[in-house]
């Protein structure tokens, strides 16, 4: 009897499918809930007055919370090969507390509660990407990272177009909402969450059976004395902190246009809620061909001058976006805006897995979301203080721009690279 050695380069089909389907299973619930469904409810019925400002602040909190805490429980993942339970705790928090938003009617007296609810379901849903992002590696080797890290946020992007039509034609656009909602109480709309979370738990059962986690013996220390490992990493491999900083400036600004694209639309444009969804659809979908696109483009000319193009590419449109006098033009550079977004994140995520040794990769990505998040409070708090001392919903977008010229300059022309020894 003869064995047939397999390539290393050949798919893990199961493995690969379980991880595209965490991002087809998990996207609907920050699309409908933190972008353009319950952010506008919010801004537009429950707290119409400063509304805006109250949801910028609650975002930031949370970022700077989840920049906190995830080196920290990165590095509990890794020294206790958990990271599949601790994906399994955060999609379980932060789909429940989704839910929760059900309870939240148009009135004034729900604007805390909409706030901390709100604030519990992001903060769950970004550490998840945490320990998500740390298991890149155990599906794909690292002449295919681009080519699944891309697809995979493809999914995500298809996921949340997928959701996004079912809570539009279903329950926003419905002429007799179903499960006797009633527009009295906008019930259709808060149904939505209920509706990202139910999809949430479904689609996300492939990925705890099919992901298998590599288990990793580190030698057991102190959180503390393992963050200050985790930190020498980072700064040994060469230029990989130079672009975790670029990172932590480029990702404020998106993190800006995912908060406020929705609210933005509404405000400056005055478009409808079920006008803000087909106007979601519509630039996930782009978002979703930008990241498939962006892995084969990526798998060509490599991770980071995928990430310095699209950035540059970003910045243009946004201007654009700035500067757009009718809301064709306003149209025509989101869609574009959006063909750039999915490379930008998926090549990132794949940079960082390539570099990143695998029993540390948890750890790796904390420090990754604390570049991502470490400031992020900063864009939706200055978004939030600029239109509330201005009065002009365009002038939020400013600090869009701002973050991602700096997050260009300090990238720079060259990339990370590994030593010998690292690739060893």
């Amino acid at each position: 009897m003869t064995t047939t050695k397999i390539s290393s380069d050949k798919f893990e089909w199961k493995g690969v499918l379980g991880y595209a389907l965490y991002d087809w299973a998990s996207s609907p619930v920050p699309t409908l809930h933190a972008t353009f469904i319950f952010a506008v409810y919010f801004t537009t019925q429950i707290a119409p007055e400063n509304g805006t400002s109250y949801w910028g602040y609650m975002t930031a909190l949370a970022s700077l919370s989840v920049a906190i805490i995830a080196p920290i429980l990165g590095g509990i993942a890794d020294a206790r090969s958990i990271k599949k339970l601790m994906l399994f705790i955060f999609t379980l928090i932060g789909g429940l507390s989704t839910i929760l938003l059900w309870n939240i009617l148009p009135e004034d007296s729900y604007i805390m509660q909409a706030l901390i609810i709100s604030f519990i379901s992001i903060f769950a849903m970004e550490l998840t990407f945490v320990f998500y992002n740390s298991l890149l590696s155990s599906v794909a080797k690292p002449s295919q990272m681009g080519f699944i890290s891309g697809v995979s946020w493809g999914f995500g992007y298809f996921g949340a177009i997928a959701c996004l039509l079912l809570a539009l034609f279903v329950f926003i656009q419905a002429k007799e909402p179903p499960f006797g909602l009633s527009w009295d109480n906008s019930g259709p709309v808060r149904a939505t969450m209920i509706l990202a979370a139910v999809w949430l738990f479904i689609f996300s059962i492939p990925s705890f059976m099919f992901i298998p986690e590599k288990k990793t013996k580190i030698q057991k220390i102190s959180p503390f004395k393992r963050l200050i490992n985790g930190f020498n990493i980072i700064k040994s491999i060469p230029g990989l902190l130079r672009f975790m900083i670029a990172r932590m400036l480029y990702t404020d600004g998106l993190t800006v246009v995912f908060a406020f694209a929705g609210i933005y639309a509404a405000k400056v444009f005055e478009f409808s809620q079920d006008k803000v969804i087909i106007f979601a659809i519509s630039v996930n979908i782009f978002c979703g061909i930008g990241a498939i696109v962006g892995g084969f483009v990526e798998d060509k000319i490599g991770a980071f001058k995928t990430v310095r193009l699209s950035l540059f590419s970003l910045l243009l449109l946004g201007t654009g976006i700035l500067l757009a006098p009718t809301e064709i033009w306003f149209w025509i550079f989101a869609l574009l805006v959006g063909i750039f977004i999915g490379p930008v994140q998926s090549s990132s995520r794949s940079l960082v897995a390539n570099f990143a040794p695998n029993e540390h990769k948890a750890q790796i990505f904390g420090f990754y979301m604390f570049a991502g998040k470490s400031t992020s409070f900063i864009g939706p708090a200055i978004y939030g203080w600029l239109v509330m001392f201005s009065g002009i919903e365009r002038a939020g977008m400013l600090v869009v721009l701002a973050f991602f010229i700096l997050g260009i300059i300090v990238l720079g022309s060259k990339g990370p690279k590994l030593s010998m020894q690292h690739q060893s």
